[in-house]
């Protein structure tokens, strides 16, 4: 049977394909054009027949535009993921729900465990906190990874962003938001050998690349030095970096229970890294 995956073209659906495709398993992907999760997500949830598992890689990742748009986050990041648990319950499949740092305050110093209190600060971060709260609420087999920084080197992100402006003389990068680069293919995997090793009941775990900690600032200077040069990055702080949504400052993941449980080890940012822009490489070769 299938792997079910909710999410069609964002990064990390394309990575799982990719990742299912090289393993020879069966999937299917259902996007917006086969179900609308924002307008009827129950519709939706009747598709969770006859699979093995259950991927939620859907999500309205606008954070900004989630302070606005209230109807498609809410639906997307908080109501959809329960009733996609409630449908894997009942057919006795397992779900893996991907979640975020944002269910942080990000006020902290030290990495964060799955255990730790939470504390959103912006309309996003809210909404996928309701939607881990909605999954935990199903006695249910589920899986809720948070993560954090997605990139790979072919969608809307911050490595492409700037790998885009290259060509810059000068680049004012934000300095003062700390964490861990997460490259979408790392994550499926991960999440796949999850899947293939199994668990038991609902459980959180947190799932990023390792390494030293990084601002947004040092990504880039990383980006440029890897891409062979780019333009002089100015370190800004957030304050003069004014966003519609407040970004948690600290976003370091303890990734320790995942790897302890699943018996896998997370590969460095810098791996992550060097896996995009090979991608970007050969995305812009073709």
């Amino acid at each position: 049977m299938p792997v079910l995956i909710f999410g069609r073209h964002g990064q990390l659906a394309r990575a799982l394909r990719l990742s299912l495709l090289a393993r020879g398993q069966a999937f299917e992907v259902v996007g917006s054009a086969e179900c609308d999760l924002i307008e009827s997500p129950e519709g939706c949830a009747r598709r969770i027949k006859n699979v093995s598992a259950v991927i939620n890689a859907s999500a309205f990742t606008d954070v900004d535009g989630a302070q606005s748009q209230t109807h498609a986050n809410r639906q997307l990041n908080a109501h959809a993921p329960g009733i996609m648990a409630v449908a894997c319950a009942k057919a006795g499949v397992p779900f893996v729900h991907v979640s975020t740092d944002y269910v942080f305050s990000g006020q902290g110093v030290s990495a964060i465990k799955p255990s730790d209190p939470v504390g959103p600060i912006n309309a996003y971060g809210k909404a996928k906190l309701a939607g881990e709260r909605a999954v935990r609420a199903v006695n249910g087999n589920s899986l809720i990874l948070r993560t954090s920084g997605l990139h790979d080197g072919v969608g809307k992100n911050f490595l492409t962003s700037m790998a885009r402006l290259r060509g810059r003389g000068n680049l004012q990068v934000v300095d003062d938001q700390i964490g861990r680069p997460t490259q979408a293919g790392h994550l499926a995997e991960a999440i796949l050998h999850a899947l293939k090793t199994g668990w038991t009941g609902t459980q959180i775990h947190h799932v990023q690349n390792g390494g030293a900690p990084v601002s947004w600032a040092d990504f880039a200077q990383a980006i440029f030095a890897s891409l062979g040069g780019g333009p002089r990055i100015e370190r800004i702080a957030s304050r003069d970096y004014p966003t519609a949504a407040q970004r948690p400052q600290f976003s370091v993941l303890d990734t320790v229970s995942f790897e302890a449980q699943f018996g896998y080890g997370l590969q460095d940012w810098r791996d992550g890294l060097d896996l995009s822009l090979w991608e970007l490489s050969n995305r812009e070769g073709n």
